[in-house]
């Protein structure tokens, strides 16, 4: 039988109510609260016992403390004078308990008692929160940029969606805590007028909410990356996790060890933070560097390369293509909803007075349909560019599909100059851009439309 146990909570640092009575339904349960720490409560095994539980906070005090200080150790004291035993503290947080069925209340003040909460939370809340909420409204005005002006790059991306989804949570979490603190303080303070201390709000049900949706998408984004992603995209993927995971064990064991070690407050979060700050530095370039090296050494794959290339050269010129060093490439970004795919051959010319032909092309899959016609817009919209001036702006004119065997067709080309042999190709879940070193016949066009409309 284990004797401890770790747990991830989701409950408020300003929710003095509710931490009192999770506590107290977790000693009914056989487990005492015994720390917090950055990887969640940890609880040690007691006999079943019916405990009352009371939480205050010391504005003072400092999560790098090697311990409790001065005016901590006589509020301790106090406390226990009073029947009420120290358990632990969660940074400014002080959290008490006693087997007494009527206790005497450790604040009895209640005007005092919530300036005393609101200047620990304007140091361990209101600030933090204030932070995360500001990053999370710029990415989430990026976000809606990025809808608006690239919606292919989002919905072809798993760390895009993954973000997408992350940061506007985040935002609304953040918000959500603050506006429930404010309401409370203005609350309890009319209430503290009256000698009443209210209970604090409980956000406990949207804060697991947020958590779990948070942890399904990452854990969709890493099972999608390592199970369909090329071999550096898996490593990659893995390395991150274990970056995150490593980086967070290491900065916290470095802080608990210059604790226990009784180092200054001052001291501790310097050299905390500077190893944080080499750490993060140090290990993000060990993965890349390891990452280039192995794909040099052909140990990785930075894209699933397909044995050969939907279409090439050959599939358009057959035997009467020129002899040449052809090179192909192939890259791709995808996700469940969208798959952008690169395609291109070409060969240094040869010197013996032949043209040598290249193609590219770049194929955009639409797996979710009701994102189709988003993407058709987004793709016609980037063969405008109202920055240059009118003569020398893209031409994107509609010209016959049938050979292409498309739903429709745009030829491209130059105000200035006029048609080019590119194209943009319209399917039902594929929207295609090809170009050409060379005229194309009806022929070589329907050939194309063969390879790439169905992969």
């Amino acid at each position: 039988m284990r004797k401890t146990k770790r747990r991830m909570e989701t409950l408020s640092f300003y929710d003095r109510t509710g931490v009192e009575r999770h506590l107290e339904q977790m000693a009914e349960k056989g487990w005492m609260i015994d720390r917090v720490t950055a990887f969640g409560w940890v609880y040690r095994r007691i006999e079943p016992e019916k405990l009352q539980f009371s939480v205050s906070y010391y504005p003072k005090a400092s999560d790098f403390d090697p311990g409790p200080t001065e005016g901590q150790q006589v509020y301790h004291a106090f406390s226990a004078h009073a029947g009420w035993q120290y358990v632990c503290n969660w940074a400014q947080m002080q959290i008490f308990c006693t087997d007494q069925p009527d206790p005497v209340p450790i604040e009895t003040d209640p005007e005092l008692e919530l300036e005393t909460i609101h200047a620990a939370m304007v140091k361990g809340f209101l600030v933090p929160y204030g932070i995360l909420l500001a990053i999370a409204l710029v990415w989430s005005a990026m976000l809606v940029h990025t809808v608006q002006h690239d919606p292919i790059g989002l919905f072809s991306s798993t760390t895009n969606l993954f973000l997408a989804v992350v940061w506007p949570l985040l935002g609304l979490l953040c918000i959500i805590e603050i506006v429930a603190y404010l309401r409370w303080r203005r609350r309890a303070k009319k209430a503290a007028v009256r000698g009443e201390f209210i209970d604090t709000p409980n956000t406990r049900p949207f804060q697991r909410m947020v958590y779990w949706v948070c942890m399904l998408v990452f854990a969709v984004h890493l099972l999608y990356n390592v199970t369909t992603g090329s071999s550096m995209m898996r490593v990659i993927s893995i390395a991150m996790v274990l970056y995150m995971f490593l980086l967070t064990a290491a900065v916290q064991g470095i802080k608990q060890l210059l604790k226990r070690r009784k180092v200054s407050r001052g001291v501790n979060r310097a050299v905390t933070l500077a190893v944080d700050v080499v750490l993060a530095f140090a290990m993000m370039a060990a993965i890349v560097f390891g990452a280039i090296r192995a794909m040099q050494h052909g140990l990785l794959d930075r894209y699933n390369q397909p044995d050969t290339l939907p279409l090439t050269l050959a599939d358009l010129w057959g035997e009467e293509l020129p002899a040449a060093d052809y090179t192909s490439h192939w890259t791709e970004n995808a996700s469940p909803f969208v798959a952008v795919y690169d395609g291109s051959q070409w060969a240094s010319p040869t010197g013996a007075g032949v043209e040598i032909p290249s193609l590219d092309y770049t194929i955009t899959e639409v797996k979710l349909p009701v994102l189709y016609d988003l993407c058709r817009a987004q793709r016609l919209a980037e063969q405008e560019d109202s920055r240059l001036p009118e003569d020398f702006r893209k031409t994107c004119q509609p010209c016959d599909a049938a050979p292409w065997g498309a739903n429709e067709a745009w030829q491209l080309g130059w105000q200035d100059t006029g048609p080019t042999n590119q194209y943009l190709l319209c399917y039902e879940q594929r929207i295609v851009e090809v170009g050409f070193s060379w005229p194309l016949t009806d022929a070589q066009k329907t050939i194309i439309g063969e390879k790439l409309r169905n992969l």
